[in-house]
C-alpha cells in the first residue's frame, strides 16, 4: 500500500518529527489511516511529474579547476 498526499480540511495531524500540520497543510499517509480520516482529509490527485529542464550555465563561473 502506498502512501498518498492530503490536504488537511479540518483538524490537525501529527507529522514527521512530532510537527503539527494543521488546515489548509499537507500531511502524507496510508490509505487505511486515509479512510478513518475521510471526512477531514482532500485526496491531493498528482499528475505525472514534469520533466526538468536542463540548466542554463551563467556565465559568471569560471572554468577548469580553482586555482
Amino acid at each position: 500500500m502506498a502512501n498518498k498526499f492530503y490536504t488537511v480540511l479540518s483538524g490537525s495531524f501529527v507529522g514527521p518529527g512530532d510537527a503539527v500540520i494543521g488546515v489548509g497543510g499537507t500531511v502524507v499517509l496510508p490509505d487505511d489511516v486515509a479512510v478513518r480520516f475521510r471526512n477531514q482529509l482532500l485526496e491531493i490527485k498528482q499528475s505525472p511529474a514534469p520533466v526538468a529542464a536542463p540548466a542554463k550555465p551563467s556565465g559568471a563561473g569560471k572554468e577548469g579547476r580553482d586555482v
